[in-house]
């Protein structure tokens, strides 16, 4: 019992870019957090991979403005050569924008997208990412996944 509170304390204590996810109704679907460059339109210095079903996908935090949600804007691999932020107004975006919603481990939401150095969600929800795999575009195969909590499964060291 001690051993499983102490093992609660160091994941809920995780920084964002050693954070890893799996997908609760579907553990073989993960996520975590990568560092990229930070810049003045793209404040987290993460990206966010998402592996599903043999496929990898990267999103880019970014705050929703006055409104208050949170967002996550597709963005191209970011691990590869040459690899820039994209221009906020544009740029590539192969699965769009997604709705965010980050989670402490008692689900009281982050009203900030998570940052480099800073605490890891403990849980968290893209309520648009099943629709945006199921309508992809034309030079993807469609997929699928249940729209469903990503919950923080491990602390890897840097």
């Amino acid at each position: 019992m001690i051993a499983a509170l102490l093992m609660t304390a160091a994941v809920t204590a995780c920084p964002a870019e050693q954070a890893v996810y799996a997908l609760r109704t579907e553990p073989g679907v993960t996520a975590r957090f990568a560092p990229v460059e930070k810049t003045r339109d793209w404040p987290a210095g993460l990206a966010l991979r998402i592996d599903a079903h043999g496929g990898r996908d990267w999103f880019l935090p970014w705050a929703g403005g006055t409104n208050g949600e949170q967002n996550l804007a597709s963005t191209l691999d970011p691990t590869q050569p040459g690899w820039r932020p994209p221009n906020p107004d544009g740029g590539p975006r192969p699965l769009g924008n997604l709705q965010y919603l980050g989670f402490d481990e008692t689900y009281r939401l982050f009203e900030t997208i998570p940052a480099r150095g800073g605490p890891a969600p403990v849980h968290f929800l893209l309520p648009t990412l099943d629709d945006a795999l199921r309508h992809p575009p034309a030079d993807r195969p469609r997929q699928s996944i249940p729209r469903q909590f990503f919950d923080l499964v491990a602390c890897e060291a840097p």
